[in-house]
């Protein structure tokens, strides 16, 4: 979106389009609402963060925000050495902190992590996948188990067998299909095949590279966050911001506290 502007924003016009981009057709009051709560949300919380993560600049006293010309726009998933770039950027450890990144090899590390995320899921479960082939039974298993206990659960996917299966096996599900173009059907390597991301602080996100000869799977490579501040969270909590902030203004505490 900064990239799209080919100069620095305004808090207030940055704000404006990210409302703009996630909704329709809504009254004057509403959209003045939304604006005053996106650009609080972005002065007090998101640009702060980006900024201290070095994804973008931003002056407190001016109120503008511009792009790192040292980082790659939007996080372009697709571009074979922004894995590396931004795994460069932080520390990857085993032993999780605050500020790591972690890194998982394999299809079966991130099949077995995305079943744990959902064991862990208290309040939300968001979700999106590229295709069937990442949605095992027993992944569909431990959402079901999440919805038991309460968990709202998003799926996303632009892909119709994966909105199909998920009709179909988890009914109370709330589907949506993603505009962002990094989430799309893989015609080309390396790509998004998965994400999740439990209570807005715990998130992986898989890469697919091109698949052996001798492999029914694509490789994956997984990078995972936990925690609130976490820079991977922050950056998909980011990419995803119009979307969660479309499920908050929908939630019954949201809606209980505007009319209160």
């Amino acid at each position: 979106m900064l990239e799209d502007a080919n100069r620095p924003l305004h808090v207030t016009e940055l704000a404006e389009q990210l409302v703009k981009r996630d909704e329709t057709m809504i009254s004057a009051d509403e959209y003045e609402r939304q604006l005053k709560q996106e650009r609080l949300s972005l002065h007090h919380n998101s640009l702060p963060r980006l900024a201290e993560y070095e994804v973008v600049d931003y002056d407190l006293e001016e109120n503008i925000v511009s792009s790192r010309t040292d980082v790659v726009p939007e996080i372009d998933w697709l571009d074979e050495d922004v894995f590396d770039q931004l795994l460069a950027k932080f520390p990857t450890d085993s032993q999780s902190t605050e500020n790591t990144i972690g890194v998982l090899e394999g299809h079966q590390a991130a099949i077995e992590y995305g079943r744990q995320l959902a064991d862990e899921a208290e309040e939300e479960l968001f979700c999106m996948y590229v295709s069937t082939d990442l949605l095992e039974e027993k992944c569909l298993s431990h959402a079901e188990d999440a919805i038991n206990r309460g968990v709202e659960l998003y799926q996303g996917s632009q892909n119709p067998e994966v909105c199909d299966l998920c009709r179909k096996r988890l009914p109370e599900v709330t589907l949506w299909e993603p505009q962002r173009a990094w989430l799309r059907a893989p015609s080309g390597y390396p790509t998004v095949g998965r994400l999740v991301l439990v209570d807005r602080r715990k998130v992986m996100l898989a890469i697919l590279d091109e698949p052996n000869s001798d492999s029914s799977y694509p490789e994956e490579r997984t990078i995972v966050g936990d925690g609130e501040d976490n820079p991977l969270v922050v950056l998909v909590r980011e990419l995803l911001g119009p979307r969660l902030n479309h499920l908050d203004y929908q939630s019954p505490d949201f809606q209980s506290e505007i009319h209160s």
